[in-house]
């Protein structure tokens, strides 16, 4: 019976060494790692960075505040990549360089993805075609097509563009395979 009683205590033990030494093990991993891990963005946060995203257009096409809708979508310090351009008055007269007015309508921006990013801020890109829309009998016309590349930050005032980059489309045409060139050779030939 004291043998078996041993038996038991012994295997109390090492259980409860192993458990330990488990534990101790993922604690440590979970600490080592917990400072490489992105925060997570809250439901609100997605929510008031495409509320941003959704005003920038307004605050070009609409400008009619001489640019400070535009330049207040900036947190201070920010910059618009193409053309470089930083600061608050420097914002808004890049703003008031493109063609405005209350019911102008040009910039349409698709296809928003927003994901987080280190120290808490988040990182998005989208889409955007920006239409000339033909009037008094002028045709209707793609002006520009591209990417915006964008860092946004949490600021007291809500969430803020740290840093927007313009890519305009490029689009290199490859030119059609070479007759019999892939594999098989092409269709009916002999191989």
């Amino acid at each position: 019976m004291a043998r078996h009683a041993t038996r038991v205590g012994l295997s109390i033990a090492l259980t409860a060494f192993v458990s330990i030494v488990f534990v101790a093990a993922v604690g440590g991993q979970q600490r080592n790692a917990a400072p490489s891990q992105t925060p997570a963005l809250t439901a609100m946060d997605y929510i008031e960075i495409q509320q941003l995203v959704s005003n920038y257009p307004y605050g070009l096409d609409g400008n009619t505040d001489n640019g400070e809708s535009y330049a207040n979508l900036f947190a201070p310090g920010a910059v618009f990549g193409r053309p470089r351009t930083e600061g608050h008055e420097n914002l808004k007269a890049l703003a008031n360089t493109q063609p405005r007015g209350a019911k102008y309508v040009r910039h349409f921006i698709t296809n928003h993805v927003i994901e987080p990013a280190p120290g808490g801020g988040a990182i998005g890109k989208e889409y955007a075609v920006i239409i000339d829309i033909g009037e008094n009998g002028n045709p209707s016309g793609i002006a520009l097509g591209g990417r915006y590349d964008d860092e946004y930050v949490k600021t007291p005032q809500g969430w803020k563009f740290k840093s927007r980059t313009f890519t305009p489309s490029r689009v290199d045409v490859q030119p059609p395979p070479a007759t019999g060139a892939g594999r098989g050779g092409g269709r009916g030939q002999q191989q």
